[in-house]
């Protein structure tokens, strides 16, 4: 497509001449176009019906040389039209008016088809988010007729619980909160958007602009050391002596439960009182595999005294490729079953049912709660916890640290008066 053309539908030639001025300027003047002085001559069979102005445009599609157009009431915005497709032709940024009239879940398809480079359970994630939450709502919706204020309204639905759903376990869908809207609309919805856009069906993504709540990480569920303790006993009793170490294990080194899950002999240095990280496991559909820890890094961290003994009781007489924590018939520890026949028996014996949002990774919160309490930096706390960086640490647990604001002024005071005493001597 190398241009525009702009037609005008009410009006025609006349065995090659053109409707005169006056007749153009008479028809401009009036409301209703039957009250202009146009002969009839230059009168088309649509005059007076319908928009008058249409754009027209071709594109190739394969080897098919297809013709596209709009309409419009008023000159002014079909030129305007014109000039930003040419412009769109230009730097490259036209989209077809026929892929925009795709459906959002064909779109969403393709869009599942790309991600080669994500985790088994992050696919995972993005397909249950899909399914759940956003085609309810979007998959049989063109994806060009998608707007900004649609987008809103469905944040909005998606706070306040009002919102169409495909839960199978449930017969109304809750309020979601800050993270999960999130995680649904920029990161799964608005990544299909941007698919369409990166290969040319839209020309921008109304998603991408929408406000969506802030997550609010006060909101992160901690359990103080009473608690943790309380709960490693529950865990003992309704499961085995491993649960409890399980669970303190969570609660005093902070790593992720799959991690933790995937620990083998020869990751433990008990002298040294450190770990090496190096894998996961990660959760598909259908099954678990070994994997990188997330963001691909290993990490070494460290693990308090009290917890050596109980470890080395352990892993007495295990080779080094046995799993630290084993299943009752050998073998790693599945998350999921933990938690059923362990995690949530606990927590009720313990007298914690009632903790709204508690789950194993509740314990790698309190971890850090506990360390920051103990006086751990930003930079210690994100090496122990394999962040990507001190600044997603400070975004979540920022508030957690101590405001030590005059502390800082009066170390500042005392190493001026310091320098300026000593150079006066």
């Amino acid at each position: 497509m190398a241009r525009v053309w702009i037609d005008d539908l009410w009006l025609k030639n006349d065995n090659g001449v053109p409707p005169s001025s006056t007749a153009k300027r008479s028809l401009a003047a009036v409301s209703d176009p039957m009250q202009a002085q146009v002969p009839e001559r230059w009168r088309s069979s649509r005059f007076g019906h319908g928009m008058r102005w249409r754009c027209r445009w071709y594109s190739i599609e394969g080897a098919v040389r297809r013709q596209h157009s709009k309409s419009f009431r008023r000159l002014a915005d079909a030129e305007a039209f014109q000039a930003a497709m040419e412009d769109d032709v230009r730097r490259g940024r036209y989209a077809n008016p026929n892929d925009a009239r795709r459906k959002f879940k064909d779109v969403a398809d393709m869009w599942m088809r790309s991600k080669n480079n994500v985790s088994e359970g992050v696919r995972a994630r993005y397909e249950c988010e899909l399914r759940v939450y956003v085609n309810p709502r979007w998959a049989n919706v063109p994806i060009g007729s998608i707007t900004l204020d649609d987008v809103a309204r469905w944040v909005t639905d998606l706070t306040t619980g009002d919102y169409p759903v495909d839960l199978r376990w449930k017969k109304k869908p809750k309020p979601l909160s800050p993270r999960s809207v999130k995680s649904i609309v920029r990161v799964v919805f608005a990544g299909v958007l941007d698919y369409a856009v990166k290969v040319k069906y839209l020309m921008d993504n109304p998603a991408r602009d929408v406000e969506i709540p802030k997550p609010e990480y006060h909101d992160l569920v901690f359990l103080d050391i009473h608690e943790i303790e309380r709960l490693a006993e529950a865990a003992q009793t309704v499961g085995r002596p491993v649960d409890a170490l399980i669970i303190r294990f969570q609660s005093y080194v902070g790593t992720r439960i799959n991690e933790t899950f995937a620990l083998q002999v020869g990751d433990l240095d008990l002298t040294e009182r450190k770990i090496r990280v190096r894998r996961t496991w990660k959760n598909s559909a259908t099954a678990q595999r070994l994997g990188p820890p997330k963001n691909g890094k290993p990490r070494t961290v460290a693990i308090p005294k009290f917890l050596v003994k109980p470890l080395r009781e352990q892993i007495k007489g295990q080779p080094e490729t046995a799993y630290v924590f084993r299943a009752i018939k050998g073998g790693h520890v599945n998350d999921h079953n933990w938690r059923r026949k362990v995690w949530h028996p606990a927590v009720e014996a313990a007298g914690l049912k009632d903790v709204e949002g508690l789950t194993p990774h509740s314990l790698r919160h309190s971890y850090a709660a506990i360390a920051i309490k103990a006086g751990a930096d930003v930079k210690i706390l994100q090496r122990q916890m394999g962040h990507s960086s001190a600044s997603l640490t400070l975004d979540v647990y920022g508030f957690l640290f101590p405001e030590r604001l005059e502390q800082v002024a009066n170390a500042i005071d005392t190493e001026r008066t310091a320098a300026i005493t000593s150079r006066k001597r």
